[in-house]
């Protein structure tokens, strides 16, 4: 399933220059989105382990070409060997965009990240929290007025490690305030289905 995720959001890139000229709909960049993952790790070395996150984000532009972006997300993981793991996030940061084309825009964001982690089991128990960075770069493409398709690459540095992130993604927007977004994120072990839901402000 993945992988066809994968060839689709492939073949949206490559109809970016496509988009007609007669796209009305700008790019937002001031909204309030609430999404669910379905996350599998696979690094532990025992096998697979899959979690449910739930999360919340905003944006607000505060120029033409930035804006101050929040966001908070907690993912409760299966049962592993007898330890419960729970992790969550919360990010601030900064975007900067830029129109490249009719309906694209090129996007980077550098946010600061706060991070726990929660382990409970009958003999090991423990929470560990950390700061670090998370700094990623993209596309945003309108391709009609109902949709648009998003690209990305992101760089996160926490809990003395680093990982890299690949992510791509749809929005589907059902009038002028509402759209539906559905996306998958692939890197260092991790495989996440995304879903959620956006009201423009």
């Amino acid at each position: 399933m993945f992988n066809r995720t994968i060839q689709h959001g492939l073949l949206m890139a490559v109809i970016f220059p496509l988009s007609s000229s007669v796209i009305s709909r700008e790019i937002s960049y001031d909204f309030i989105q609430g999404a669910y993952s379905s996350v599998t790790d696979s690094s532990l070395p025992n096998g697979d382990i899959d979690g449910d996150g739930l999360g919340i984000s905003g944006s607000l532009g505060i120029t033409q070409n930035l804006a101050i972006t929040a966001g908070f997300n907690a993912t409760s993981f299966d049962s592993y060997q007898g330890i419960d793991i729970d992790t969550s996030e919360f990010v601030l940061g900064i975007t900067l965009h830029a129109p490249i084309a009719v309906g694209t825009d090129v996007v980077a964001n550098f946010s600061a990240l706060k991070a726990k982690v929660e382990v409970t089991g009958d003999t090991r128990s423990f929470d560990e929290n950390d700061t670090g960075i998370v700094a990623g770069i993209g596309l945003r493409h309108l391709v009609t007025n109902s949709i648009e398709v998003d690209v990305g690459f992101s760089y996160t540095d926490v809990f003395d490690d680093s990982f890299n992130r690949f992510g791509l993604g749809a929005r589907f927007y059902a009038n002028e305030k509402v759209s539906f977004g559905i996306g998958y994120a692939t890197g260092d072990d991790v495989d996440a289905l995304l879903l959620n839901v956006r009201l423009d402000i």
